[in-house]
């Protein structure tokens, strides 16, 4: 066997069934269906509250070799901190897109509409070393951001459940309707000092946000530098209008009120009650909070699409990825893994299966159309295959209702 091939590894699985308004559980369903059809051993969890998948990364990291994000951002970040509280483990992140926006997984080259592309990559051995965001003790992959887009999004949290129209119709209304509030910043870096109002400033380790906004058209994940884009203070209307020009490409530098800098090392002073949104999640930071931040280099390995190093667009530095080196195991590795985690994921997998098998008996019972040949054949397949993962999903989030 090849080292670090399927057979070798070891899978956790983390879903978060509430993610992308409550698919995110037909995803997860769908993944850990295919994954036992291929053989692969993995244990899976489903996420219960926020910091969840960050405590089962710390508790049982050591256990596995490849960590499966079934989630969206906020829980992905989650799962990062974890990894990155338990050095002596050589986790690796794994991608399947099932969150709002998924920065991080479009940025790392998965397409989050092609699960059967997620499940190469989670199977493959095509991985990219990513740097990494500190902020005081804690990790961002994308993106710490404070001001008006911060604020935009706490206003969607109560329509998130229409995704992304939910953060445009909450940024129009704050653009048009409520009186939205200024901050008063100080950033030292690099040896500059900046103090002013802003209307949105944020510290990027990949140029793509928000699925559509293109904040710092030339931040890279793997150069050891992060890109720090600030946005004076100006009228709604205006960043409206800059706004757009960023989706377009990110063709919004030609303004006056925004400037691109470089940064390793960078000290933010909030002189106001400021918001912040830290890889899609919303924090809230009262005045006078100062918040230490910097690159961490090289800091994690994400396995990724085989055909996403091919894709220039993408935003990293063209390297070859060095093999891993061979340590001296002091320690041998756990044989088997921890038993109440092992009992945790039987029960999962028993319900998904349980589940399955129920819409499996539902379709028996519904007279099967004669078998068309070829390519539509294939598309039959797939969309039954889709059919019965949704009913699955029905009947496990009734079952979850019930408290069982």
């Amino acid at each position: 066997m090849v080292p670090g091939s399927v057979e070798d590894r070891r899978y956790l699985v983390i879903v978060n069934p509430v993610s992308r308004g409550g698919k995110a559980q037909e995803e997860g369903i769908w993944l850990l269906n295919r994954l036992k059809r291929a053989g692969v051993e993995y244990e899976a969890l489903f996420t219960e509250r926020a910091g969840h998948a960050e405590e089962m990364v710390v508790k049982w990291a050591e256990d596995f070799d490849v960590v499966v994000s079934v989630s969206g951002d906020g829980t992905t970040n989650e799962i990062i901190n974890g990894v990155m509280k338990v050095p002596s483990s050589r986790l690796k992140l794994a991608m399947f897109p099932a969150g709002t926006a998924d920065d991080f997984a479009c940025n790392m080259g998965y397409d989050r509409k092609d699960k059967e592309q997620a499940l190469r990559a989670i199977l493959g051995n095509t991985c990219r070393t990513i740097d990494l965001i500190r902020y005081d003790d804690r990790y961002a992959a994308v993106t710490f951001g404070l001001g008006v887009d911060s604020e935009i999004a706490d206003g969607a949290y109560k329509w998130k459940r229409f995704r992304i129209p939910a953060y445009f119709y909450s940024g129009l209304k704050k653009c048009f309707l409520e009186e939205r509030k200024r901050y008063f910043v100080r950033f030292d870096y690099e040896g500059q000092t900046f103090e002013d109002w802003v209307l949105i400033a944020i510290l990027c380790n990949a140029p793509l946000f928000g699925r559509y906004i293109k904040i710092h058209p030339e931040a890279r994940m793997n150069d050891g530098i992060l890109g720090l884009t600030i946005g004076r203070e100006m009228p709604n209307v205006y960043g409206l209008v800059l706004f757009l020009f960023a989706c377009l490409g990110g063709r919004h530098g030609f303004s006056r009120k925004v400037s691109f800098h470089q940064v390793r090392r960078m000290r933010v002073e909030c002189k106001t009650d400021t918001y912040a949104q830290i890889d899609g999640e919303v924090y809230k930071f009262d005045a006078g909070r100062v918040i230490e931040l910097s690159v961490v280099p090289g800091a994690l390995k994400v396995l990724v699409p085989p055909e996403s190093l091919r894709n220039r667009k993408l935003p990293f530095v063209a390297r070859e990825e060095l093999p891993e080196p061979r340590q001296l195991q002091l320690i041998p590795s756990r044989t088997g893994v921890a038993e109440d985690l092992e009992a945790l994921s039987r029960r999962v997998k028993s319900r998904v299966e349980q589940a399955l098998e129920a819409a499996r008996e539902h379709r028996r019972r519904i007279p099967v159309p004669g078998v068309r040949e070829g390519r539509q054949q294939s598309f039959d397949l797939q969309r039954e295959e889709m059919r019965l993962v949704r009913r699955a999903a029905r009947r496990l989030r009734k079952e979850l209702g019930k408290g069982g």
